[in-house]
């Protein structure tokens, strides 16, 4: 043991010299190669001294850089040293991309705290973004706006419409992930949810009965009515992703025309709704009232009959605000699956949509986020369920959850750890050998400390998600969001 000491006291001195010498310094950091594979109006080129981070919808180019600055590159419209450690908030998106890469501990700033249903932010330690004003921010890397102009050089834009397709929306996940340098950890997450939502996808192809559905929407900004039929291409893949069809028999050519709307809609089995309603607790009767149905209970109208009015806000704050563009927009693999409980309820009959309200109920409810529905140490944002392709279901034959969705969680977690110790184990050195191993690793992490230290938790995540990866997407939590906690 006396030799032991020896070692590591000789190995500690070496490694204090090295760093008072300057031979040992910190390792350069690496840019991740990734693909990006749902054409969604971004780009990421990396170079041997920076990556090319490029918004082609907005065309605005960010170089990200980790040491020096290149001093030999043009077009670049913006630059930024990466890893990012302090980042604002002014678009909702950007804090379900916190939640489900584990970055809560690297939000430095919010606009309007109050209006974001993430109950894991420590407010204490944030401060609040007032409104934009073209200015620079203090003590703030970058900005995630809805624009590229909103605080001048510190702003990235993030998409806030829906003019993109579900998985081309949740795939910003690693463009917001690059300022971060977590872009694999962001690619690994994002094949996950584009192989379940691709799967649950896949299972709808066959149905005997296709659903009719619509997603409308009315508005009466400056006392002008309108009554629309969205046909943007967010909502009008979901319902064709849950199999049901969506094309208008009758052309609304006038939206101020009430009737002109409701013909329009009247073949529908179901109808998704997004106007803001406001009298809660009488919404049902304020949406009657705003597309015009006096006597919707007398009526040849199959969705007014059946009272299949849907909305997407059952999963609010504790001030009513709906979590739906906060954390859904990264998920669209749940918000698929909450389409189908509605349009095909006998695909899943234990599953429980998160998003998906039902309007057409006398007594409305609504689930209030807290810790009981919504765990920051084990967010099942980064939790992606197995699903099982079903050729053989056509919509007529109800099957149980069993059939879609895995019901262990982190399954792979346990068996790779018990096979690590049962590696451990029966390698054939005894208790000495055991020791002396524990000695050398010690004086290695000791020599090597300075220069680890700073990776040790980037990596560890990203190995864990290949293993994952690699073993297919079943329902596991990769470990990612409860490595900070706020």
């Amino acid at each position: 043991m006396h030799s032991i000491s020896v070692i590591v006291s000789a190995t500690a001195l070496i490694a204090l010299q090295l760093l008072g010498s300057g031979i040992l310094v910190s390792a350069k950091c690496s840019f991740d190669k990734i693909s990006v594979d749902t054409n969604p109006g971004f780009q990421i080129t990396v170079n041997d001294d920076y990556k090319l981070v490029e918004d082609t919808l907005a065309n605005v180019k960010y170089g990200l850089y980790c040491d020096a600055k290149p001093s030999n590159v043009d077009g670049i419209d913006k630059w930024f040293k990466v890893p990012i450690s302090a980042a604002g908030i002014r678009i909702p998106i950007a804090s379900g991309f916190v939640e489900a890469l584990g970055l809560r501990s690297k939000v430095a700033a919010i606009e309007s705290p109050g209006n974001l249903t993430n109950i894991c932010f420590d407010t204490s330690k944030i401060k609040t973004l007032d409104e934009a004003n073209g200015a620079e921010v203090s003590n703030v890397d970058v900005i995630f706006s809805t624009n590229a102009s909103s605080d001048g050089a510190q702003s990235v834009r993030l998409p806030s419409d829906d003019s993109l397709l579900p998985l081309q929306k949740a795939e910003w996940l690693k463009f917001f992930a690059a300022f971060f340098n977590e872009e694999k950890s962001a690619a690994s997450l994002f094949t996950l949810i584009s192989d379940s939502y691709n799967c649950h996808r896949g299972n709808m192809r066959n149905l005997k009965t296709p659903p009719h559905a619509y997603w409308v929407q009315y508005s009466d900004d400056s006392d002008k009515k309108s009554y629309n039929i969205i046909t943007s291409a967010y909502q009008k893949e979901l319902l064709a992703g849950a199999g049901a069809t969506n094309v208008t028999n009758k052309a609304l050519e006038d939206p101020s025309d009430v009737v002109s709307f409701q013909n329009a809609v009247k073949d529908a089995s179901y109808v998704f709704d997004q106007t803001n309603l406001k009298d809660y607790g009488q919404r049902i009767t304020e949406w009657y009232t705003d597309f015009g149905y006096t006597d919707p209970r007398n009526t040849d109208v199959n969705f007014l009959l059946q009272r299949q009015i849907w909305r997407t806000d059952q999963y609010v704050s504790k001030s009513g605000i709906s979590n739906f563009p906060e954390f859904a927009y990264v998920r669209p693999d749940l918000v698929l699956q909450d389409v189908i409980s509605v349009v095909v309820p006998t695909y899943n009959t234990e599953y429980q949509p998160r998003w998906m309200s039902w309007l057409g109920g006398t007594n409305e409810d609504s689930d209030t986020i807290d810790q009981s529905n919504y765990d920051c140490e084990n967010s099942w944002m980064s939790i992606v369920d197995q699903c099982v392709a079903r050729s053989d279901f056509d919509g007529t034959t109800p099957s149980s959850g069993d059939d879609n969705d895995s019901d262990s969680s982190n399954s792979n977690d346990d068996s790779n750890k018990k096979g690590d110790n049962d590696s451990e184990s029966s390698s054939g050195h005894g208790r000495t050998g055991k020791i002396v191993g524990g000695v050398i690793a010690g004086v290695v992490f000791i020599a090597l400390a300075f220069v680890a230290l700073h990776y040790y938790n980037r990596h560890r995540r990203q190995a864990r998600i290949r293993a994952l990866s690699q073993n297919g997407y079943g329902h596991e939590n990769i470990g990612l969001s409860t490595r900070y906690s706020g």
